[in-house]
């Protein structure tokens, strides 16, 4: 039997201007996403609601293929956020995690966490004592720490990459952090200078994410655009959106698929296949294949000259 915490929504937390970036997949490469209302599931065979009631904007996997998400609101008459964490097994349970507390997001249990559990946070948001300077790690059984030192003052989302680094958007850049002082601008002028999407009066970008072949994915929410941007800084775009719709994040399958997460101005939610096909080769070996197949067809080339015109 499930075993739930139902929750009451006062005053929801739904905003056409705060949409959610949760989408993840299992090891199975079942893909799970957010429309802050419910969490769907699609497999091989269906899509279907797997969680219901739940207003939660980020998702995490873990390596036992346990999905978490948060449940909440806000009691407008206090001023007082009041959340809660959940947990959706793989036989199918939903239980509670974290139960209802007085807390804002990420201030008792962040998403943002790499595979090995390590939770990476913000405390831009915390009341009266805003934090902007630092983001902070707190490994399992272990105390917090300072992760790293900087101007986070218009940084939203953390991801944690597999190597211990996080990526973050502030502006209209990409940056990498690894250390306490160590961060590196990845890219920036990623999104137009004046939006495309009419929908968006500034340039947005919702998440950004990688492949096994260390290409980092922007969701380009103001420009209805995936941009991939590979190690040597070079950006194209994989994925156009239509319509009323904008992305807001991806994910890869099993397949190398990539799934695209998009919003639209009537705070819709939708996943699809992205447009263009991902190769599933690492950069350095793409070159290298590429290199090869140039050389080959060349000498295949200079061999039926030899045979048929050199003479």
């Amino acid at each position: 039997m499930k075993k739930f915490l139902l929750i009451i929504i006062l005053i929801p937390l739904v905003a056409p201007a705060h949409p959610g970036i949760g989408i993840v997949k299992d090891s199975k490469g079942n893909i799970y996403y957010t429309d802050l209302k419910q969490v769907w599931k699609i497999s091989k065979s269906n899509r279907e609601i797997v969680v219901p009631n739940v207003h939660t904007h980020e998702l995490y996997m873990d390596q036992s293929d346990r999905l978490l998400g948060e449940g909440g609101y806000y009691d407008g008459a206090t001023k007082k956020f009041y959340h809660y964490v959940w947990v959706y097994k793989p036989d199918g349970d939903i239980d509670t995690l974290v139960g209802m507390r007085e807390a804002y997001v990420n201030h008792d249990f962040a998403f943002s966490r790499d595979d090995r559990g390590n939770e990476y946070y913000l405390k831009r948001f915390l009341i009266p004592h805003a934090d902007t300077s630092h983001i902070y790690k707190k490994s399992p059984g272990a105390k917090e720490n300072v992760f790293a030192t900087g101007n986070f003052r218009n940084v939203n989302w953390l991801y944690p990459q597999k190597n211990g680094s996080l990526l973050y958007v502030s502006g209209n850049s990409i940056y990498r952090v690894d250390s306490l002082q160590n961060i590196q601008l990845i890219k920036t002028g990623i999104g137009n200078k004046k939006p495309s999407y009419k929908f968006s009066e500034n340039i947005v970008i919702w998440s950004v994410w990688q492949d096994t072949a260390q290409n980092i994915f922007a969701a380009v929410f103001s420009d209805q655009a995936v941009i991939r941007i590979d190690p040597n800084g070079k950006m194209e775009e994989v994925h156009k959106s239509n319509g009323n719709w904008a992305p807001l994040s991806g994910v890869f399958d099993n397949e190398n698929r990539l799934w695209v997460l998009e919003g639209s101005d009537k705070n819709e939610v939708r996943v699809i296949l992205a447009d263009a096909p991902v190769s599933a080769l690492p950069y350095t070996h793409a070159k290298l294949f590429s290199f090869l197949f140039v050389g080959c067809f060349g000498l295949v080339l200079f061999f039926v000259y030899r045979k048929f015109f050199s003479k």
